[in-house]
């Protein structure tokens, strides 16, 4: 699904290491409303996936 993250909030999913994330669209961050942390800030949309193999 396409999710727009703020930069802080798309480094902590990236850290967690839980989904698969990757940046739609062009190279320059945009004004956007953050869908995790619901701050306006400057930030991009990506498609994000939960990782397969989770339960083990």
């Amino acid at each position: 699904m396409k999710r727009q993250f703020c930069l802080p909030c798309f480094l902590e999913l990236q850290k967690a290491g839980k989904h698969d994330i990757k940046r739609v669209g062009g190279g320059v961050n945009m004004k956007i409303t953050c869908w995790r942390c619901k701050r306006r800030r400057y930030g991009a949309e990506y498609e994000i996936s939960r990782k397969k193999g989770g339960a083990q």
